[in-house]
């Protein structure tokens, strides 16, 4: 079992998704033990110094602690993305690396598009064996792995949204070399892109964990069943109490076509850090 009185958190954003990373941050703070300490990791793609500021002051608010991982963007230019995926989905990819210089030696890493209605540390600890990160199922591509021509035993397929990283052992196998390695000698194959390359490294290798931890929008509409029985009474649960909201898919709870059960909550969350909706939502719509 991992024990330790802080908890590490990562996430990647650019300037236009700050008010999102702020979301999901304040929903953390506003949901921790008051004896528990963050320490938050931003993996900074072009962040500016005003809105570093902001977020600064509110999460310092909370005792807790922020840091900024520089990068270099180059490395990322050669990977495939698409309009609801860009490059700087990738840089979850290289966390461990990112982190060489620290002595984190666990860190969850967490998409912008997410909050917290529970205490994550109720997962902090989660002893995760010989496997190098602990997920959730992804809800909508059960096959993906047969799809993908992946010889795996168990085909269960995790959504990256969430993850629970082994930092040592993620190092010591230089699984960030391998994914990148397989995500660009298979680009034409990457349906779901950097998710698709680290399911095809880390299969057989991750715990399966509830998926309240990683509430998606096929969950939490009902849009999608689960393959077995068991899953589809974790699915009931999940929606009756999930823990961590994902709101996964194309429409966001910030675009004003939104018909999200958690987008009010996501609206509430968001309005209390120093960057609230102004005006009217934007709107989701392709062009």
């Amino acid at each position: 079992m991992f024990e330790s009185s802080e908890i590490t958190i990562v996430s990647s954003t650019n300037e236009d998704f700050m008010p999102h990373l702020a979301t999901l941050f304040l929903s953390l703070l506003q949901t921790k033990q008051e004896n528990t300490i963050i320490n938050f990791y931003v993996i900074d793609d072009h962040i500016s110094l005003q809105s570093k500021e902001q977020l600064n002051r509110m999460v310092n608010e909370y005792d807790a602690s922020i840091s900024y991982l520089q990068i270099d963007t180059l490395e990322f230019d050669d990977m495939v993305e698409s309009d609801r995926i860009p490059t700087t989905a990738y840089f979850r990819i290289a966390i461990p690396n990112f982190l060489k210089s620290t002595d984190v030696k666990r860190a969850i890493y967490l998409d912008c598009d997410i909050i917290a209605l529970e205490d994550i540390e109720q997962i902090w600890s989660v002893d995760l064996g010989d496997n190098l990160l602990a997920a959730v199922e992804d809800a909508g591509f059960h096959q993906r792995l047969d799809a993908m021509e992946i010889d795996a035993e168990s085909n269960t397929y995790f959504n990256s949204g969430m993850m629970i990283i082994d930092i040592d052992k993620w190092r010591k196998e230089k699984i960030s070399e391998q994914v990148f390695k397989f995500a660009l000698e298979n680009q034409d194959e990457l349906k779901f892109h950097d998710q698709d390359a680290l399911n095809a490294i880390l299969h057989d290798r991750w715990l399966v964990l509830h998926p309240k931890w990683n509430a998606q929008a096929y969950i939490l509409t009902n849009e999608q069943e689960h393959p077995t029985k068991i899953g589809e009474v974790e699915y009931a649960e999940a929606r009756n109490t999930p823990a961590l909201v994902h709101f996964s898919g194309h429409i966001k709870p910030w675009h004003k076509e939104s018909d999200h059960p958690y987008r009010d909550a996501y609206l509430k969350i968001r309005n209390q850090t120093p960057f609230p909706i102004e005006g009217e939502l934007e709107s989701g719509q392709r062009d």
